[in-house]
């Protein structure tokens, strides 16, 4: 019976922990970065919060092809903030090396094995349990 409870949808459990762990990492990274930005505008427009802008989108910034562009797009959002931005902007460029756009953190949720319960879509997380595939699978929609 224990060895019933250690799998869920016949992956077992330490290869779901490693992918959530992973999704989690990741995640939490761009969050650190979204608290970033927000504590460096506050501090930036100190005494003209009037100006902060409504949003910094780091989806925007990354889906741009370079840092230069990304330079560019955080200069004319912070036009009107009277302090100097460019160390701001040379730091968020930087830390947003490697961030995932929010979509793709999203769909590594939607397609986790767990989740979906459909083992037969994500060939990699029985690449080393041969076994999975000599399941009985009848009657279970395998198209993709």
């Amino acid at each position: 019976m224990e060895l019933l409870q250690d799998q869920v949808g016949n992956i077992p459990k330490r290869h779901a922990r490693v992918t959530v762990k992973y999704n989690r990492k990741e995640l939490q990274k761009r969050l650190d970065v979204e608290k970033w930005i927000d504590e460096n505008l506050d501090r930036l427009y100190t005494g003209q919060e009037d100006d902060i802008p409504e949003e910094v989108n780091i989806d925007d910034l990354i889906d741009l092809p370079n840092d230069e562009d990304r330079v560019k797009k955080l200069k004319e959002l912070l036009q009107n903030c009277s302090n100097n931005t460019e160390t701001f902007i040379r730091e968020l460029v930087g830390k947003l090396e490697g961030v995932h756009k929010q979509e793709e953190l999203q769909s590594e949720g939607i397609e986790h094995p767990v989740i979906c319960h459909s083992h037969h879509r994500h060939e990699p997380y029985h690449f080393n349990n041969p076994q999975q595939h000599s399941h009985n699978t009848r009657g279970q929609n395998q198209t993709l």
